[in-house]
């Protein structure tokens, strides 16, 4: 599996070469302020996958509301990845929430404003390994993800190509490239960080913010772009800044 995490992470060096960068793309992060939580049927096609993905809170005092909500899942069996911006300015330890309802003490590793993408380390989630992958153009891909309210939520829909998107960073200093793809499902607020799991089961993406000029779509963060981090995660093991909000 790290074998597997870092040949993906060589491959960022050339997405995305000779293409046409995409003018600044109009997106919103779907991070949120926890709620309870609520429980919901799983389709059989990411029911296998439910145990990695976990729901994150992050004490944000110095954020607008005590506390943020999102979504993460283990790719390894102590591993989480998240959208960056779930965890930006939280103190530590982050409560992880796994499938059982069991808390677990999470520590930011890796944290990544430039691709929106953070890593905690989880002692005692014991999670299996997930593989990744890319997704065809046209295939129906799947997202698993916690809701504001803090319902477990699965939506589908198509998978469009994968693209460089010219985006701020997480602070808005500088303009950044990341390969994106859209997806034609829409998210909601506390999903971003959640897993895309394309038609054999594997992870094809994370969320990380819905789509603001297609509605009821949203905008998904590719493998290259996350295999890098998901790739330094495995090898970090002391916590990093937040930094401030985002």
């Amino acid at each position: 599996m790290i074998g597997k995490l870092l040949g993906l992470a060589a491959l960022i060096a050339v997405a995305g070469c000779g293409q046409e960068v995409q003018p600044p793309t109009r997106a919103v992060p779907t991070a949120a302020k926890a709620t309870p939580s609520a429980s919901a049927s799983v389709p059989a096609e990411v029911a296998a996958h439910r145990p990695n993905v976990v729901r994150l809170t992050a004490t944000t005092p110095s954020c607008a509301g005590d506390r943020r909500m999102g979504t993460g899942f283990a790719y390894s069996p102590d591993r989480v990845l998240t959208a960056a911006h779930v965890v930006a300015g939280a103190e530590s330890p982050i409560t992880v929430t796994d499938a059982d309802g069991r808390r677990h003490r999470g520590d930011v590793v890796v944290f990544d404003p430039k691709r929106d993408v953070a890593v905690l380390r989880v002692a005692g989630l014991d999670a299996d390994f997930l593989d990744f992958d890319s997704v065809d153009p046209g295939d129906r891909a799947t997202f698993a993800a916690y809701s504001k309210d803090g319902k477990f939520t699965v939506r589908s829909g198509e998978a469009g190509p994968p693209r460089p998107a010219l985006v701020n960073d997480l602070y808005n200093e500088r303009a950044v490239s990341r390969e994106v793809l859209v997806l034609t499902a829409a998210v909601d607020p506390g999903m971003s960080g959640g897993p895309l799991f394309g038609p054999h089961g594997d992870v094809v993406g994370m969320i990380f913010a819905a789509n603001l000029d297609q509605p009821g779509s949203s905008y998904i963060l590719t493998t290259r772009e996350i295999a890098r981090p998901a790739a330094d995660g495995l090898r970090a093991t002391a916590p990093v800044s937040t930094r401030e909000c985002a």
